[in-house]
């Protein structure tokens, strides 16, 4: 396997960002956080990656590791960075498990014995320790508006008329009085449903804070009515890519109205108009579900776990925990109604399952 990396901690190899670049116009499936100016962007302020391509029996692939404390790691639970130069490639994942299995390998090669966690839209093979680490939803736009409008939920069409008869207009934020709004709204949704929601800063860095939607890569879209914001979606973008779900926010008044549907089918639409096939949702939630309807394909991530033997007791460590976690959590639901013996029963069980699950985790 031929393998070329660049760390953004050192001066960029000579022709890696053509070669680069090349790669991603090549894969139909990459996003706005495999893009250089990205990692360059991060880079300047101290958040460091590897960008990783590899190239076997003429075949490419590229991949994105983050520098943490621990090691590295690639995506997130809702959205991967591994995507294989093939610009006829088809579906909503990119990469079958074999791909990414080998991605896995260049990106384990090109880490150097640090630890990495590589998140996948495929189950970890045989051998390579993972779990399950979230879901998403693609979802299809490239449809006309009346296959997008009678793919979704009924309540949604309302939502969406209800919100055109009360005169929301949906436009591009265009300027700083756009953005500082946004963050406003975002405040106020957090706060309504117990987020930790700290005051909106007066003057963030470049990209910072409501400052993001200034970079090149970012898009936010705003729905007004009599000249007042009241909701704002705001997605990442990759032409040629897959337009990928960042924020979103409304006021108490535009929720019951329906406009974030409206915005939501907007999205679509425009994003169709600028070429794209794809939203990714960053998540499952009943809203996106009922929204995106049959248009909607369901993506499990699991991350894969890598790194030098040392580390392969504390990934196996972590998976009993995590697989512990999850039947402690069954059972605090089965319990419910049963009587002391059956809970005392139920929880032995538990015990005795950690007691030989170890022995049951593949070793890398």
């Amino acid at each position: 396997m031929n393998l070329r990396v660049w760390d953004t901690r050192e001066p960029m190899p000579a022709g890696f960002d053509k070669e680069w670049e090349a790669l991603l116009a090549r894969a139909p499936h990459a996003n706005f956080s495999l893009g250089l100016p990205c990692l360059v962007w991060e880079a300047e302020r101290g958040r460091h990656a590897l960008a990783v391509m590899a190239e076997k029996e003429g075949r490419r692939c590229a991949c994105v590791l983050r520098r943490t404390a621990a090691g590295y790691v690639s995506g997130w639970p809702w959205r991967w960075q591994a995507v294989i130069d093939d610009p006829n490639r088809c579906g909503a994942v990119g990469l079958d498990p074999v791909e990414a299995q080998w991605v896995f390998t260049a990106a384990v090669m090109a880490a150097r014995q640090r630890p990495v966690r590589f998140h996948v839209p495929c189950a970890p093979p045989a051998g390579v320790p993972g779990y399950e680490a979230g879901t998403t939803l693609l979802y299809a736009i490239d449809r006309d508006d009346a296959e997008l409008l009678a793919a979704m939920q009924p309540s949604k069409r309302r939502m969406i008329r209800r919100a055109q008869q009360a005169g929301y207009v949906v436009r591009d934020a265009c300027g700083v009085d756009d953005f500082v709004r946004f963050a406003h709204l975002q405040r106020e949704t957090k706060r309504r449903i117990g987020v930790a929601a700290p005051p909106v800063s007066a003057n963030p860095g470049h990209g910072e804070g409501w400052r993001e939607w200034d970079l090149p890569w970012m898009w936010l879209l705003l729905a007004e009515r009599d000249g007042v914001v009241e909701s704002g979606l705001g997605d990442g973008v990759w032409p040629g890519g897959t337009l990928e779900a960042r924020a979103g926010a409304s006021t108490l008044r535009a929720r019951s109205d329906g406009v974030f549907a409206l915005l939501s089918l907007e999205e679509a639409r425009r994003g169709r108009a600028l070429g794209y096939r794809w939203i990714n949702l960053g998540g499952d939630t009943p809203f996106k579900r009922e929204m995106a309807g049959r248009l909607a394909t369901r993506v499990p991530l699991a991350c894969w776990l890598g790194g030098p033997g040392w580390w392969t007791w504390g990934a196996r460590a972590e998976l009993v925990w995590r697989r512990a976690a999850a039947r402690v959590r069954r059972l605090a639901r089965d319990v419910r109604g049963r009587t002391a013996a059956g809970a005392f029963v139920a929880l032995m069980g538990v015990f005795e399952w950690m007691g030989t699950a170890a022995w049951d985790l593949p070793w890398t």
